[in-house]
């Protein structure tokens, strides 16, 4: 009789146990269903009339179109960006709020000593929206015209070039410090505030190289005024015909490229997640939206969040062990 009682007992807790399980099943559905039933709000962590504000509103509007609510772009520049996505990590976990930012987030807890968020513990991912390979170039009259003869040219004179970055700790400077290590060369970094004095002093020969964005380095090129090297990531770029990436010329360092992306605060439930990055990904790949992103040089995507997860390890493993070899560091 003990034995009869035992397995009725266990056979009446399996009983509860399936009906939690799938309780919790429709409840998830339900909320997916449901979802979006109020505005949601986009935070981006920059200034109005940037490319992550642009792409913020552009998405925006798809989104509103599909799903019938208002999306509500929320500009919350300051602190090199780190306040808005402080704000966002610590929303209410609910696919209601949403940060749309840029890459250099993801390791920035390798390069400053404190951040107000925890890009591991507080975000989850949902999409990264396209991608922008960046190439090293030199003046179209330098004394190399391929990656190959540059390095040779820099052994030959050790500590007499220099390459230009958009600032301390972009991504920029990062692979400068990892040509310096993998090619064994000793390139001087100069620290720029952004893209349109980099891009002088390149062209009036200040400097002996430049990283910089494809969609500035392309008419460049175009026009004869500089040679492209090499560029990062595992593919060519269209906009840049016969420039090999760093990978293919056998340096390893440079497979990551940057790219904008959309997290949501951690514990937003999965099949929330999975909504935002569906619709996210359809307004990515819409034909008028795509264009848009590639006439801004960037190369649409629209992933899913864990093609995202997975992109976002690759980039933080590979930049933190350069930002550690070159003791880079970002003063606050």
């Amino acid at each position: 009789m003990l034995q009869g009682f035992r397995r009725r007992v266990l056979a009446r807790w399996a009983g509860l146990a399936l009906i939690a399980a799938t309780g919790l099943a429709a409840t998830g559905a339900a909320w997916s269903q449901a979802f979006p039933s109020r505005p949601i709000r986009i935070i981006v962590p920059y200034t109005p009339g940037g490319t992550t504000d642009v792409m913020a509103r552009a998405i925006g509007q798809k989104l509103t179109d599909a799903w019938g609510q208002p999306v509500i772009v929320d500009n919350r520049p300051g602190a090199a960006g780190w306040l808005g996505l402080s704000q966002g990590g610590k929303s209410t976990p609910d696919g209601y709020t949403i940060v749309l930012t840029i890459s250099n987030a993801i390791y920035a807890k390798s390069l400053y000593s404190k951040l107000p968020f925890d890009i591991d513990t507080e975000f989850a991912p949902i999409s990264m929206l396209s991608r922008s390979a960046i190439g090293l170039a030199v003046p179209a009259n330098f004394p190399a015209a391929t990656l190959e003869e540059f390095i040779a040219h820099a052994r030959r004179n050790p500590g007499k070039l220099s390459y230009g970055s958009f600032g301390q700790g972009t991504t920029a400077h990062i692979f400068g410090e990892s040509l310096n290590l993998a090619a064994k060369v000793d390139l001087a970094h100069a620290a720029y505030k952004g893209a349109a004095p980099l891009t002088q002093d390149l062209l009036g020969g200040q400097i002996s190289a430049a990283w910089l964005d494809t969609a500035s380095l392309a008419p460049m090129q175009q026009a004869g005024k500089v040679r492209t090297l090499a560029i990062t990531g595992l593919q060519r770029n269209a906009s840049l015909h016969g420039v090999p990436t760093f990978t293919e010329l056998g340096l390893k360092g440079f497979e990551p490229v940057g790219f904008f992306l959309v997290l949501a605060p951690a514990g937003t439930p999965k099949e929330i997640v999975a909504k935002l990055s569906e619709g996210i990904g359809v307004a990515i790949r819409s034909p008028d939206l795509s264009q848009r992103l590639r006439d801004l040089g960037q190369e649409p995507v629209g992933s899913t969040a864990e093609e995202l997860g997975a992109q976002m390890k690759v980039l933080a493993d590979t930049m933190d062990r350069t930002i550690k070899a070159a003791k880079i560091r970002v003063e606050q």
